[in-house]
This record gives C-alpha cells, sequence and structure tokens, in this order.
C-alpha cells in the first residue's frame, strides 16, 4: 500500500485486543478496485483477525433523495452478493430515521483492533471521518484511493490550472504503477466470522 495513500486521523495505537478489523465504507463501496478494502484486508491478515465491512446509509443528511438512495441501496445488494461465500463479514445497515444510527459505528469499533475508512475531500464525508475520529477508542485509518494521484503529495492549493498541470507532469508518472488489486477478498479463502453480540443487533445512542 502506497504510503502517501494512508492516513491516520487519531493517535491511538492499535487494540491487539480487539477481535476483527473494522472496514468502514463510506466512498469506495465496491469489493474490486478498492484500495481502503485491500489495506483492510492485509491488516487483518497481518494480525489474525477477521475482517467485517460495515457499510451505513443515513437518512438525515442535506440533499440526501430518493434517487440517490435508490443507487447505494442497489449497490448494497450488490455488494451483499459479492461478499457471499468469502471470509469476509459484510454488514449493510440502512437508518429508518434520523438519528437513528448515531453510536453504531462506536458500538461496532468497540471490540475491533482498528477501524479502517475511505478518505475523500467531497461532501460531509471529511467531517464525518474527522467526528468518528475523536470519538472512537481505537485507530481509525483513512485510505486515499481517490484518484491517480494521492492527495497528500499535492500540496498548498495552485494559483492557476497552468501550475497544477506543470506540477501534475512532474509528479503523476511515480504513481501510474500503484493501482489497487482487482480483487482483494479470495472467495476461496477459509476465514473465521467474529461472535455477534446483542449490541451488535441494533444501534445505540449516544
Amino acid at each position: 500500500m502506497p504510503a502517501a495513500r494512508v492516513r491516520a486521523c487519531n493517535p491511538h495505537p492499535v487494540n491487539l485486543a480487539g477481535r476483527h478489523v473494522l472496514y468502514w465504507m463510506i466512498a469506495a463501496r465496491r469489493r474490486t478496485w478498492n484500495f481502503a478494502l485491500q489495506y483492510a484486508a492485509e491488516v487483518a491478515a497481518q494480525l489474525g483477525r477477521p475482517l467485517v465491512v460495515f457499510e451505513a446509509l443515513r437518512c438525515g443528511y442535506r440533499w440526501a433523495s430518493d434517487r440517490l438512495h435508490a443507487f447505494v441501496l442497489q449497490g448494497m445488494a450488490d455488494n451483499l452478493e459479492a461478499f457471499a461465500g468469502t471470509p469476509v463479514l459484510y454488514y449493510p445497515w440502512v437508518e429508518r430515521a434520523p438519528g437513528e444510527g448515531r453510536g453504531l459505528l462506536e458500538t461496532m469499533a468497540r471490540e475491533a483492533a482498528l477501524v479502517v475508512t475511505d478518505d475523500t475531500p467531497v461532501f460531509f464525508l471529511p467531517r464525518m471521518v474527522a467526528a468518528a475520529a475523536a470519538r472512537l477508542e481505537v485507530p481509525l485509518v483513512a485510505i486515499d484511493g481517490v484518484g491517480l494521484l494521492p492527495l497528500s503529495v499535492t500540496g498548498a492549493p495552485f494559483p492557476t490550472a497552468f501550475a497544477f498541470r506543470r506540477f501534475l507532469q512532474r509528479t503523476l508518472p511515480a504513481h501510474l504503477s500503484e493501482v489497487p488489486k482487482a480483487t482483494t477478498v479470495n472467495p476461496t479463502a477459509r476465514g473465521v466470522r467474529p461472535q455477534r453480540s446483542a449490541s451488535d443487533e441494533a444501534p445505540t445512542t449516544s
């Protein structure tokens, strides 16, 4: 995993007593060609822990619409099928009323070794990740899979498009070979799914 795509969001050390690695899927909502999923799977293998993929859909944010939610729900159905038969526990969750899912991520992360998520600079996602990082008691690591050029190498904003193009022409070639694996999770691999407790069955409030 290219180091330029890995960002620690809080200072917590890995929870070696954690029972699983949690991938909080918020942007790259797919099983294939996914840097964050790849990173989470690699860390899970290193720690000898099962991997849990948590994909949630909120309903109370600005610009929420039936059209957008239909798109996400169809993707969840595809992911449910894609992860079937793999050692990954895929947990989709859809909020039925604003605020219903408050505290759910913290509950799922409580027994995790660490949490991995997508690093993306758009919409309300940066604020959501920052807020989660402050609440979690385990590491939250954000993985940049946005584009060919890692976000962290750009530095300060560019004053003109011409300045950015000059920078891109110098910098991009070194990163073109850095691509995520087509398939991270081996469908034939054997794994141990984490035991689910009663607290995992429903969101908690905070």
